[in-house]
């Protein structure tokens, strides 16, 4: 009886090992281009739109003389509400730069934040 414990321990043991290596593998890359650690691009950009361009460019109660432009289809189109391309190029400008009444973000926002952002803006 202690042999065939012995070999259901051992063969549970190698389940758990397998699992455990298959999840290990499965975290470090994927197809969506993640890392270990990192959540999925899209989601990291949606959370950054959340916190720094949502409150402007998803309201419709601002009282503002001039309106933020919404988004949602941002590169969906050929120029951007500016006249200027709709162009990663070019809205990662605007983005750090401002535009009109839209603050800098330059120093709010890291590259790697930027390039999530701008990611994100593609699934709008």
């Amino acid at each position: 009886m202690r042999k065939a414990h012995r070999r259901a321990d051992h063969g549970v043991a190698a389940a758990g090992l397998w699992i455990l290596g298959n999840m290990i593998a499965g975290c470090s890359a994927n197809s969506e281009g993640t890392s270990a650690g990192r959540l999925p691009t899209e989601t990291i950009g949606a959370a950054v739109y959340q916190q720094n361009c949502s409150a402007c460019h998803d309201a419709d109660n601002l009282e503002l003389a001039k309106k933020p432009p919404k988004l949602a289809g941002l590169f969906q189109k050929n120029t951007l509400p500016s006249g200027q391309p709709a162009t990663d190029e070019q809205v990662r400008k605007t983005i750090l730069d401002g535009r009109g009444i839209m603050p800098p973000f330059k120093q709010t926002l890291d590259e790697g934040q930027v390039n999530d952002l701008l990611k994100y803006l593609h699934t709008r």
